[in-house]
């Protein structure tokens, strides 16, 4: 096959120039697609601006004329006419540019038809690669020419154009108009040149083609005929493998020939062993039937003599207590539930109060103590009208002494009696001071009490009153005193002076002891503060945790639950698969061994039940997974239980397990 096929090749002699024609000739025409579209390009720009642009150039050519004609035309006139003409220059540029342009198109031409120039070519390409961009920044150039043409303002200066302009602008039109009717003869030749290229690449094409049908006949001949030989090399190598498995497969049955002939004597010892227990097992069976028998119809008799015992209906009774007890439980357990609640609520009520009792009492607190700093400052200016009274005193004696002789006793002793008035007053102003100095330290103590009970237990509020005091300020003592009681009034104002300061220290004691309770205060409503802000920290961390370990122990159990049916199901399933293909065995022993068919009939019977109940199992278990699928589906949030219930659960599915066990041995899964 591998020599025909080179054959073939030999003899055609022209795949690999195919294919490169081929490759050349993608190549040319993909430069040849190219080389059009840059010529449609120049086309359209030649249709689009060049060709309206000569319409413009020839239509101001004639109205120029026409204005030069007719006679009286004014300078002005021709001012509008004569401003194209300034683009002239750049117009000619142009024009020359295409006509480069156009050169390099045909030797392009040239060389495409040329199948062997194509480095030529490509430079070719390249240039007019070039040229089209000089082309396009021309175009662009005179669109900005254009804008700013349509974009400047009329200049309505006076402008004359002179008839040797007006003469070399018709030449240059002429010119114009001559080159553009060469160019078009050009292009139809090119036209027509292109054409005859694209006729031979036709005919290229469908030699191109001819030839690659050659090829991929030859490919298919080749295919074929190696997959032929590859067959048959499979087939081949399929009988050999074939040959050897059988081989090997005559041995391996061999070697299972001599083990199942030892098997089988070893069955046949087993088989009569199997006879002999099972002969002894029956008689077993029948004496324990005879007894179980017997041991049913005790129980019988047991149970209806302990249905008529009065134990058993004083227990029936004790039953039905139980049972109305509990009822009467739950009823009181929701009494007292109802009883806290209003109880919690009744608390937080009167807290509140406390709360608005205890705003109150501040506010007393303050309203006393702005007293006791007027009462201080009324205390001081006593003080200071004592000192007053004290200086006077010694001035009236020095004036006594100095006076003594002048004036009779009579006088004296009205003036002593006039002092003696004075100091009685002054000594009630002070007694009535010290009066409401102590009632008001008797309801500054009040109001802590108060306080402290508000925050400790609850205590109702006190109202507190308040007494408004007024006094009065003492006369001045008069000038002079007799000189038989002077002494009596000094002793008198000694004492009053040792009251005055007594009051003063109990006034300064009193006002430390009550920035002492105010700080206390302050402190008591800190604290009381802070244990709230404990408290309902506290009351949301408790119901956090609750929440959470509510939460996380009903998953666990859940989950318990759910792997505990699980591997309880898997027990049950297995068990009853060992015991069928126990079954199964049995009865191929029993067949084997040709045993009565009904010893047979039985294990097969029993083989049946232990199927049923196979699959009544699979069917329980079904059930419990779908009903757990819809119980987690529906269920929206956790269950609302009590924290005892989690214990019952498992207590429950517990029993429940422990009933299905006991249900399978009383009906035998090992029958």
């Amino acid at each position: 096959m591998a020599h025909y096929s080179e054959v073939g090749l030999d003899s055609t002699g022209r795949p690999h120039v195919s294919l490169s024609l081929s490759e050349e000739y993608e190549q040319l025409k993909a430069d040849y697609q190219a080389s059009i579209e840059k010529l449609n390009q120049t086309m359209n720009s030649i249709r689009t601006f060049w060709s309206p642009e000569l319409k413009k150039e020839r239509q101001m050519r004639r109205e120029v004329e026409r204005l030069l004609q007719t006679p009286g035309t004014s300078p002005g006139t021709v001012q509008e006419t004569g401003h194209p003409g300034l683009t002239d220059m750049r117009i000619r540029e142009l024009e020359n540019t295409i006509i480069q342009l156009q050169e390099m198109l045909k030797i392009s031409e040239q060389q495409i038809l040329d199948p062997t120039g194509r480095i030529a070519f490509e430079n070719a390409l390249r240039v007019v690669d070039e040229k089209q961009a000089q082309i396009n920044e021309l175009q662009d150039e005179l669109s900005t020419l254009r804008i700013n043409r349509t974009s400047q303002p009329r200049d309505f200066t006076d402008k004359t154009i002179t008839n040797h302009e007006m003469i070399t602008l018709r030449m240059k039109m002429e010119r114009s108009e001559m080159e553009l009717s060469e160019k078009k003869t050009e292009l139809a030749q090119s036209q027509a040149r292109m054409r005859a290229a694209e006729e031979q690449v036709a005919d290229l094409r469908q030699h191109v083609h001819l030839l690659k049908e050659q090829i991929t006949n030859r490919e298919q001949q080749h295919t074929l005929l190696q997959g032929d030989v590859d067959a048959l090399r499979q087939k081949l190598e399929g009988k050999n493998q074939q040959m050897e498995h059988r081989d090997r497969r005559i041995e391996r049955l061999e070697n299972e020939l001599s083990d199942v002939k030892g098997e089988l004597s070893e069955k046949n010892e087993q088989l009569q062993q199997s006879c002999h227990r099972i002969s002894q097992m029956m008689g077993r069976i029948d004496g324990l039937e005879t007894s179980l028998r017997e041991k049913e119809v005790e129980l019988d008799n047991a149970k209806i003599r302990l249905s008529s015992h009065p134990d058993v209906i004083k227990e029936n009774d004790l039953k039905e207590k139980l049972e109305s007890i509990t009822i009467e439980k739950k009823r009181l357990q929701e009494q007292m539930d109802q009883l806290r609640r209003n109880t919690e609520k009744e608390r937080i009520e009167q807290q509140e109060t406390y709360q608005v009792e205890l705003q109150q009492l501040r506010c007393n607190i303050e309203s006393l103590q702005k007293e006791l700093s007027d009462r201080d400052v009324f205390l001081e200016s006593q003080n200071e009208k004592i000192g007053d009274m004290d200086r006077e005193l010694t001035g009236a004696q020095q004036c006594l002494q100095a006076v003594m002789g002048n004036k009779g006793k009579d006088e004296l002793r009205r003036e002593v009696e006039s002092a003696r008035n004075e100091v009685e007053k002054l000594l009630k102003m002070v007694r009535q001071l010290e009066k409401e100095n102590t009632h008001l330290s008797l309801q500054c103590k009040q109001l802590q009490s108060t306080i402290d009970r508000g925050n400790g237990d609850g205590g109702s509020s006190s109202t507190l009153t308040k007494d408004c005091i007024h006094g009065e300020v003492p006369s001045l003592l008069p000038g002079s005193l007799s000189g038989a009681i002077s002494a009596q009034a000094k002793r008198r104002i000694e004492e009053l002076e040792e009251a005055l300061r007594e009051s003063v220290s109990i006034t300064a004691e009193r006002e430390v002891h009550l920035s002492q309770q105010k700080h206390l205060l302050h402190q008591v409503n800190q604290q009381l503060n802070d244990a709230r802000r404990e408290n309902a920290e506290l009351r949301r961390r408790v119901t956090d945790c609750w929440s959470d370990d509510h939460e996380h122990l009903m998953k666990a159990l859940e989950l318990e639950r759910q792997q505990h049916i699980e591997q309880l199901s898997q027990l049950k399933k297995e068990a009853l698969l060992v015991a069928v293909a126990e079954k199964d065995e049995h009865i191929d022993y029993l067949e084997k061994s040709r045993a009565p068919r009904e010893e047979i009939e039985i294990i097969r019977r029993h083989k049946d039940a232990l199927l049923r109940k196979l699959k009544q199992e699979n069917e329980h278990r079904s059930v419990v997974v779908r009903s757990e699928a819809t119980n987690n589906v529906v269920q929206t949030g956790p269950p609302a239980i009590t924290v005892g219930n989690p214990a019952s659960f498992v207590s429950q599915s517990a029993h429940q397990d422990i009933a299905t066990a006991d249900m399978d041995d009383s009906e035998g899964i090992w029958a």
